[in-house]
Formats: C-alpha cells, structure tokens, sequence
C-alpha cells in the first residue's frame, strides 16, 4: 500500500525538530565520505593512498548505529596532522569538527570548523562547513553572532538552494521574538515556493501561519478593521442614485386664481 506523501511529511517535521542540531552537519558528514571513496578512485600518489586508509581505518566512521554516533575527534585529527595537503586530510579535519559538534564542545568545533575553512579555501565543503560554524556559535548562545553568520552565508550562497533554503528557515527562527517583521520575510520567501513535499517549504508555511495568529498586524491578507463610528454598508442598501430615482418630486405651488371673470 502506497504511503500517503502528506503523512509522510508530517511524520518526517517533529523528527526534524527534534534532531534540528546535527541534520546539517550529519549531511556534510555523507557527503564528504562519498568524496574521500571518489577520491580514492582517481587520486594517485602514495601518500593520497595512505591518507585514504588511515582516515577508513577510524573507528565508527563508517558504521553508526545512530544519527549522533560519531568517531573520536582525536583520531581524525592526528590523520589530518599527518597528511596534510591530501583530500581525505582536510575530510578528517570536517570530521573531527563534526565529532566535536555532537560531543557539545561548541567552541573546540567552532574552532575545528574555522580551521578547515582557512587551510580548503577551495573546498566545495566550505559553504557546509560555514553553515556549522554559525550553528556552533548559536548552540553557545551567541545568536546576534549566528544570526550575521547566517546572512552572510545567504548572501554568498544564494544560488545554492540546499544551503540557503534552511538558513533562511533558521533566519526566520532565530528572529520570531524580536524582529518578527523579518521572520514574515524569509518565511514568505520560503512559503512562495508552494512545495508542500519540501521539508523547508512546509515548515516555513507552518511557522508563517502561526505567526500571523500571533501578529495578525503582519499579515497583507488580514482584513482591515472598520472605522469607529462608521457603518459597514449594507449590500441590501440602496446606491445613492437609486436613492435620488426613488425620491417623490419636489412639491409646485398650485396655479394662481386668475383675475378675469369668468365668461358669461
């Protein structure tokens, strides 16, 4: 029996809330295994080689029995101090942050992040690596620091939609409480997208309603208040010229007495 994808989706939020923290970075974490296998195809070199075994070879890299399972941050980190300058290096470098991530050491990950960031500037990682340096700096309560991080990243990004689509969700998150104005924004730019299947979209579209039950001042479709004092019109109601047919005549004085007699 087919499942209904509505259903499905509405299974699929509460998870995602729920696990909001590590979606982004256990993403990044596929995605730069698949490129350490791809990498090891056609990358020569022995020491590339060596690299590519040495970082295999962690434990629990591979091989997670759940979403926050991680390999020791300590492990990658000796694999990306001993072969720098290869590609499953600054992967160990990604990694070890992520570990440091899941483990709660906000700042040793912001740190780890940033690191990977300077020594890969040409990294097709950098914008994922970004993403997680704002989100550990929000996990420590900087949320002025994570909110420019995030407007940064999509202003650089924004032609990249698996980037910018949850930052922009984060953006509107983060900006509820105080500058609700804004929340409408990025929300809306996400709701405009009108694709219920889209785990941004449909939660944009959900977080968008219940904020204008809360600010209904902010909603351009609201309907506006009648004045004090003015009566709504009536749809019953006479227009002005039907009123103006409908009057009697004015009143004509009657026709003077003439002074002639009349004929004999």
């Amino acid at each position: 029996m087919e499942t209904d994808p509505t259903v499905a989706l509405y299974k699929f939020i509460p998870w995602f809330q729920e696990n909001r923290k590590v979606i982004t970075i256990v993403g990044a974490a596929v995605a730069v295994i698949a490129i350490v296998i791809g990498y090891s195809n056609w990358k020569s070199g022995e020491n590339e080689a060596d690299a590519n075994m040495a970082l295999m070879a962690v434990p629990s890299l591979l091989v997670q029995n759940s979403a926050t399972d991680s390999p020791p941050a300590g492990k990658l980190l000796a694999v990306a101090n001993e072969y720098p300058g290869t590609s499953a290096g600054a992967v160990a470098q990604l990694l070890a942050a992520r570990s440091l991530y899941l483990e709660d050491k906000f700042p040793e990950a912001q740190s780890a992040f940033n690191k990977f960031i300077t020594d890969n500037p040409n990294s097709p990682l950098v914008p994922q690596a970004k993403v997680c340096v704002a989100e550990a700096l929000e996990a420590q309560g900087k949320t002025n620091e994570a909110i420019q991080e995030y407007k940064t990243i999509n202003t650089l990004y924004a032609s990249m939609p698996n980037i910018v689509m949850p930052v922009k969700l984060t953006l509107g998150r983060l900006s509820e409480a105080e500058k609700p104005a804004q929340s409408v924004t990025y929300y809306s730019e996400l709701a405009s997208i009108k694709d219920p299947r889209d785990p941004w979209v449909a939660e944009a579209t959900e977080r968008l309603r219940l904020l204008f039950a809360k600010h209904p001042e902010l909603n351009p479709n609201r309907e506006q208040p009648q004045a004090p004092g003015v009566a709504a019109p009536s749809v019953m109601a006479p227009s002005t010229s039907e009123m103006q047919l409908m009057a009697p005549p004015a009143n004509t004085a009657p026709p003077s007495p003439s002074t002639n007699p009349p004929p004999k």
